[in-house]
């Protein structure tokens, strides 16, 4: 497995778009199913940035992926949901991540996807992915509104989580003008900035817990900020993906009490035009072959099953996908 980045990503990722659009006879946005058996050489897998759970999971899956796909390697991007989304649909990558709101905004076209994008499936809904908003254990900041003022990183621009934000401001009647200021950066280097006391919060949609913010809580300590109960019904009414949740106290070691906000789904999706029916019935088998190591990379995933994946299904399940769900009777 080969993790580029930088220029030289780029320049490898915009190749694989051309080369699998080749190998699986398509053009642009078609939606031509691919052969059954097809598996693009090279495996661009949408994910996140290094210091999120996707990326970890996503690079747990490579490696596991390489007995099922001999002839091909995995290349991990770091993506995120709204731009793994477009870059399924261009066909730029074969799979990747996405929050459960953001599915079926690409499906029909709404908000951030001018376009819809009809050439995606679902190969298994994966765990809950938890709105975070993360505060040092000494700060003032008790609840949404007390950002006014204060500067926040909402994680990587365009990402579902910044998306998130800019919904729950809303809900509030606020705007990123009645910030401080905006630091648009990844999970791991957020947190840096806000021990350094740069930043006054971090918000984002991510695994509870995260390592990222264990740590932040074992060695700074941390708060997490509620949302109202009103502001939650305002968030499920604008978007049905986004669900109450709560986290439960000890999630993180020194957060005793429960943490009232919303949760989004993980998906994992297929570019159809690159993935074959073969081929996804192959990679559904592998994900729940090794669902106990999923879980020692996070007890996010413990409740991961194929009952629970089809009980929590968004999107529209891809042939390989269904036919293995059938095939150990998880739905008829």
């Amino acid at each position: 497995m080969k993790k580029l980045l930088g220029l030289l990503l780029l320049v490898s990722i915009l190749a694989l778009a051309a080369c699998s659009s080749e190998e699986s006879g398509t053009e642009g946005g078609s939606s031509k199913a691919a052969e059954t058996d097809a598996v693009p050489k090279d495996l661009a897998f949408g994910s996140a940035t290094v210091g999120g759970f996707w990326y970890t999971l996503s690079a747990g899956m490579a490696d596991k992926m390489a007995p099922i796909y001999p002839d091909s390697s995995v290349t991990i991007v770091e993506g995120g949901s709204v731009s793994n989304l477009l870059g399924l649909g261009q066909g730029t990558f074969a799979l990747g991540f996405a929050n459960g709101q953001t599915v079926p905004e690409a499906l029909n076209g709404l908000n951030e996807f001018e376009e819809k994008i009809e050439n995606v499936s679902t190969v298994a809904t994966l765990y809950p992915n938890v709105f975070h908003m993360v505060v040092r254990e000494d700060s003032d900041i008790q609840s949404l509104e007390d950002l006014k003022g204060k500067k926040v990183s909402p994680g990587i621009a365009g990402y579902s989580g910044e998306l998130a934000f800019k919904d729950m401001l809303s809900a509030v009647d606020m705007s990123y003008d009645d910030l401080g200021g905006v630091e648009y950066i990844g999970t791991a280097d957020g947190a840096d900035l806000l021990r350094d006391g740069h930043i006054d919060a971090i918000v984002g949609m991510v695994a509870a817990p995260l390592s990222t913010f264990q740590e932040l809580d074992t060695t700074m300590g941390i708060r997490l900020l509620p949302l109202e109960d009103e502001v939650v019904t305002a968030l499920n009414e604008k978007n049905e993906g986004y669900l109450p949740y709560t986290i439960k106290g000890g999630t993180y070691s020194n957060i005793t009490e429960d943490i009232n906000t919303v949760a989004g789904y993980t998906v994992l999706l297929v570019n159809d035009d690159l993935m074959g029916e073969e081929a996804v019935y192959d990679l559904t088998k592998m994900l729940f072959e090794n669902q106990e190591h999923w879980k020692t990379l996070s007890s996010t995933m413990n409740d991961f099953s194929p009952e629970y994946s089809v009980e929590n299904n968004v999107g529209n399940l891809h042939p390989g996908a269904e036919r293995y769900y059938k095939e150990v009777g998880a739905m008829e």
